[in-house]
């Protein structure tokens, strides 16, 4: 036991340095470890920083990426605001494309516009060798051109006026197709005012004939009146003078009577002038033919004045057409501005030409339908002239010789008019106006039926056709080997009967349209008869 106490008390100071040392070396140890682990955790930290920057990086890489397109693309700045990173790489590459397509575009018209340069270049080199060499050759070549050029530029301007002329033709040709259509209607209305005016004019000029016959009679009268006033002065002054004059007196008194005889038929002369002059204008009055004078020789000095107007008009036209002219031969040589000018010309006369071509065909078409329409109505008037045939109207006709007979005598070529019945038959078609003379004779045709039917009863004279057709049909519904039948005639014979007259009697049959309209009658009767048989 001691001893074990001793080992005991001797082994404790031992343990003792070992377990400090041992404290020690963990102290140590948890050192280092809290040093180890505080290295470790700063530098996760700074690697948790790095790594949170290049978060926070990449998170704002949209708005940079679009904030260095805007600084360098401007003009894409409304595009572009509130769009992402790939929104906005996508709008840049489809702009991008466009403006590839448009340098490609414009490449292209590059190459086509410099091809064309050197087609001109070409073109203009050839022109300078052709006129190098006309000029560097004889002037008959430029002569050749030059009167070549002229009558092709006559002939442009003669083929500008038959154009024109030709357009004015078709204008007249619508005109005169369209007033054709409103002819009858403007012919009918133009009679009516033409017969209200003649009657107007025939009453006014009676009423002015009357008003001049009473004012000459008056004036007449009171010429007579002066001329024997007159006549009564000289007797009377003859008388009481005629003892007292000597010779010089009478040839003062002849001399005087020869100037007064003189002064009244000067006086009677303008009587019948002046009686003329109103005549001729159609005025009673003396001032009116004066103010008539008058305003003749106002009207004369405005002619005047308007021929000079006109004919200074003409000159400036005509310093205008030279100034024109001058210019045309100008740029006859210009070149290149010349055939440009030319080709435009040329495109517009092409489609004026399809212009006028196609209101040629419609002006076609429009005579076509008027041709019908006129065909329509001739073979209409000839139909109705026909119809009416029968009907004899009385009017000069002119009866023309046959080409047989007019070469075998001379005088039969002269028509002689006659005094006959005008028909359609002696009409010549061909000729103008048959249209109208064919209306004019339908037209005095149906007037002439109309007055004759003024006088007849209208009403039986269409029972009686009605009748007649009755028959007509009754008549074709038979057949043809339908016979007729003789019925016995009643009649008392006389004593002295004869034979010959029993035989004229027998072969006096019953026609066929009386048998029918006997069995018609009888047929009626008895339809009748069972229609009231059946009411009963």
């Amino acid at each position: 036991m001691l001893c074990l106490h001793c080992r005991g008390v001797g082994l404790i100071p031992g343990w003792r340095t070992k377990i400090s040392h041992a404290v020690h070396i963990s102290a140590c140890s948890t050192q280092w470890n809290i040093k180890k682990n505080q290295e470790t955790i700063n530098q996760l930290r700074e690697e948790t920083r790095v790594l949170q920057l290049q978060l926070t990086a990449l998170l704002q890489g949209d708005e940079k990426v679009v904030q260095a397109v805007i600084r360098e693309w401007k003009s894409e700045k409304p595009y572009l605001k509130n769009r992402t990173g790939q929104q906005a790489l996508e709008h840049l590459d489809y702009r991008l494309n466009e403006k590839v397509k448009q340098l490609n575009a414009l490449r292209h018209q590059l190459g086509l516009r410099q091809k064309w340069l050197e087609e001109l270049q070409l073109q203009h080199s050839l022109r300078e060798l052709e006129i190098a060499e006309a000029q560097d050759s004889n002037t008959e070549v430029a002569k050749t051109m030059r009167n070549l050029e002229n009558r092709l530029e006559k002939a442009r301007m003669k083929a500008e006026e038959a154009e024109h002329i030709t357009s004015v033709y078709l204008q007249l040709k619508a005109y005169l197709q369209e007033e054709s259509l409103h002819l009858g209607n403007r012919r009918l209305s133009a009679r009516d005012i033409a017969k209200n005016q003649l009657q107007y004019l025939e009453e006014t000029v009676f009423r002015e004939r009357k008003k001049r016959e009473r004012y000459l009679t008056e004036c007449k009268k009171r010429a007579e009146e002066k001329k024997l006033q007159n006549e009564r002065m000289e007797r009377k002054t003859q008388r009481e003078h005629v003892l007292l004059q000597s010779d010089d007196t009478l040839q003062d008194s002849m001399y005087s009577k020869e100037e007064e005889l003189k002064r009244r038929w000067s006086m009677y002369q303008m009587e019948v002038l002046f009686g003329k002059v109103k005549d001729a204008t159609g005025v009673a009055e003396t001032h009116a033919v004066v103010r008539r004078f008058l305003a003749q020789g106002d009207t004369f000095t405005q002619l005047e004045m308007l021929k000079s107007e006109n004919e200074q008009t003409l000159l400036r036209l005509k310093q205008e057409k030279q100034r024109l002219q001058q210019e045309l031969e100008d740029l006859k040589y210009s070149g290149e501005a010349l055939l440009v000018s030319e080709q435009k010309r040329q495109a517009e006369l092409q489609g004026r030409l399809k212009m006028e071509e196609q209101r040629r065909a419609d002006a076609q078409n429009q005579l076509d339908r008027t041709m019908r329409a006129l065909q329509i109505t001739k073979e209409g008037l000839e139909h109705l002239a026909g119809k009416l045939n029968h009907i004899v109207v009385a009017g000069p006709t002119y009866e023309e010789g046959s080409p047989g007979a007019s070469l075998d005598t001379k005088d039969s070529a002269t028509p002689q008019p006659q005094e006959t019945g005008r028909s359609v038959g002696k009409m010549d078609p061909k000729v103008d106006d048959y249209l109208p003379n064919l209306l004019g004779l339908v037209e005095e045709k149906l007037l002439k039926l109309h007055s004759q039917l003024e006088n007849h009863n209208v009403p039986e004279m269409l029972r009686h056709i009605v009748d007649r057709e009755f028959y007509a049909t009754l008549e074709g519904k038979l057949p043809s080997y339908n016979t007729r039948i003789a019925l016995p005639v009643a009649g008392h014979k006389d004593k002295f009967f004869d034979e010959e007259e029993s035989e004229e009697d027998d072969s006096d049959v019953v026609t066929r349209a009386a048998l029918k309209m006997r069995s018609q009658k009888l047929i009626e009767s008895r339809s009748k008869r069972r229609g009231r048989s059946r009411r009963s």
